[in-house]
């Protein structure tokens, strides 16, 4: 019922997803920390890329030595050297 209710109050306020809980919230600290809250799935990692699915389409990022620091059910710590990120298709509503 909660989660109705957050949903519902979120899309009559019009919040961004990720402030009602739906969408992605990436935080990166310089090139070498990021912070994923609110992701799907892993798709693809390796230390050249690693591809999240999310609610709002696939994130991904590339770089040198990437490695998943942290892994838990709805956020995940990547460190490494970032040098590219890139959102690829889905349906924004």
């Amino acid at each position: 019922m909660f989660k109705k209710l957050q949903t519902s109050v979120g899309e009559i306020l019009d919040f961004p997803p990720d402030v009602a809980g739906k969408g992605p919230k990436i935080t990166i600290s310089g090139r070498r920390q990021i912070l994923v809250e609110n992701y799907v799935s892993i798709v693809n990692f390796s230390e050249e890329e690693i591809r999240l699915e999310t609610a709002e389409g696939e994130v991904c990022f590339g770089g040198k030595g990437l490695r998943l620091k942290v892994i838990l059910s709805t956020e995940l710590q990547i460190e490494g050297e970032l040098s590219t990120l890139s959102f690829g298709g889905g349906e924004i509503k």
